[in-house]
């Protein structure tokens, strides 16, 4: 029993926060696990997953991506332009902006 409270105070690990160095750029978003649990009902609508990227003094929105082991974001650039950035389970990470030619790589952490 008290192994069972102790597991119920502390509570589930819901954000994890990534912190990245891209080619000497800090980078730092969340990711928060319950926007990708399944839906309820089939009637529900489909959940918007958001996170805040901070790209050394610039800050934006992005549709965070967690496939296993994999952590990285999706967000629209200037122009109409796709920006990704993928974190690979060893923590190494590529930051590209195809449209503008910008392509970062780095490591990335996940904290809990």
């Amino acid at each position: 029993m008290p192994a069972l409270l102790c597991a119920t105070l502390a509570g589930p690990v819901v954000a994890e926060v990534v912190t990245c160095d891209l080619s000497g750029t800090a980078v730092q978003f969340e990711i928060d696990r319950a926007q990708f649990a399944p839906a309820v009902d089939l009637a529900e609508p489909p959940r918007r997953r958001i996170t805040t990227v901070q790209m050394g003094d610039a800050q934006f929105p992005a549709e965070p991506i967690m496939m296993g082991d994999v952590r990285g974001f999706w967000a629209e650039g200037l122009a109409g332009s796709d920006v990704m950035m993928v974190m690979q389970a060893d923590g190494s990470a590529v930051y590209a902006d195809t449209r503008a030619g910008t392509r970062l790589t780095g490591t990335c952490e996940v904290m809990q």
